[in-house]
């Protein structure tokens, strides 16, 4: 017991030079992305995250899926070794139900084992993995119950992404992350994330910390690991980033993460909506990414004729096109809003159909 406090002691001695400790690792292995679907998954623990633990304090882990699934919990430690905290030697069965509240142990409280913080000074972080299908990446772990409770997935982090990706390719699946400072309380300051582009995703350190912007309360002076994406295929890194003591904004510029040139479109008159092979780009008078290649552009107003053209974009490059739009006549107009009439009454028609057949 002396001996664990005088670490401890001594790493905060360490701490208050260097100030940052952080990850030790490329966080990059960390950041899983699943699809868009309606597997939902929570974690808590019995501390907010970001908190502080030390060396003897008990981990209480609870988590929760919307759906049946398949459930593993990995304990990425300071040095970068993947641990598996579930399923385990005790906890065999990670088959979950939905909507129940599980508690690790889950299911019998003298199942024999506990969660202890133990010396080591670093920050640890937690995924939970849900899937419909079978988690086939935990298959080498499972057989190694027999000598180690809580057996190793893999010794390095940077690994960890390609081996549970490969095992997910055909299943519905989802993440939900935690993590806490391990016997060090670090400095920490107000950091709020900001991106130039919408429906921004970010994840810092390799987990998913929201949509920008983001305001970051707690975040550890030092640097840190970011990756900033949306879904118009931009980006930004993963790459680090240095935060700065005191109130601090960031924003990062996405760019494209494929070949691309810029497109600059102007309209008489100006406000017309802007597409690329049908995708929507933007309103003139617009300039922005495209990507290399051959592209239609089409281009349309209410009350106005719409308008297209075929365009080369040459990477590094600029393409410009102008459009002069002629204004519709007073029958066309006419028959514009009609079609609109005619649209949105079918829409609600149908809305109410579907209201009257769930009652």
């Amino acid at each position: 017991m002396r001996e664990s406090l005088l670490l401890v002691l001594y790493s905060f001695f360490l701490v208050s030079i260097f100030g940052f400790v952080g990850v030790q690792y490329d966080p990059a292995g960390l950041i899983l992305i699943p699809p868009e679907d309606s597997l939902n998954a929570s974690l808590e623990f019995n501390k907010p995250k970001g908190s502080t633990y030390y060396a003897g304090e008990e981990l209480i882990v609870s988590f929760r899926v919307n759906k049946d699934a398949y459930v593993t919990l990995l304990d990425i430690l300071p040095d970068g070794k993947v641990q598996v905290l579930f399923p385990n030697k005790y906890d065999t069965n990670n088959f979950v139900k939905a909507d129940e509240l599980y508690t690790l142990p889950t299911t019998d409280s003298s199942l024999g084992y506990r969660l202890i913080v133990d010396n080591t000074v670093g920050r640890e972080s937690f995924l939970l993995i849900a899937s419909e299908e079978p988690l086939y990446f935990l298959d080498p772990v499972i057989i190694r119950f027999h000598t180690d409770a809580f057996p190793y997935l893999i010794n390095n982090v940077s690994g960890m992404k390609n081996l549970i990706m490969n095992s997910l390719t055909n299943s519905n699946w989802t993440v939900a992350s935690y993590y806490f400072y391990a016997n060090y309380v670090p400095v920490t300051t107000t950091t709020n994330i900001i991106s130039d582009r919408e429906n921004t995703r970010v994840y810092i350190d390799g987990l998913y910390a929201g949509t920008a912007p983001i305001m970051m309360q707690e975040l550890e002076v030092g640097q840190h690991s970011f990756y900033l994406f949306n879904d118009k295929r931009l980006a930004w890194g993963p790459d680090s980033h240095m935060v700065g003591f005191g109130d601090f904004e960031i924003k990062f510029n996405l760019f494209p993460t494929y070949p691309y040139g810029y497109l600059e479109v102007y309209s008489e008159p100006s406000g017309a909506s802007v597409y690329i092979d049908g995708e929507y780009f933007g309103t003139t008078p617009i300039k922005d990414f495209a990507e290399v290649g051959s592209h239609n552009i089409s281009i349309s107003k209410w009350k106005y004729h719409s308008a297209s053209q075929d365009v080369e974009i040459i990477e590094g490059e600029t393409s410009f096109i102008s459009f002069v739009l002629s204004q519709k006549s007073e029958e066309e107009i006419r028959k514009d809003i009609y079609t609109l009439i005619t649209v949105f009454g079918v829409l609600l028609a149908i809305v109410g159909l579907v209201l009257i057949l769930a009652q």
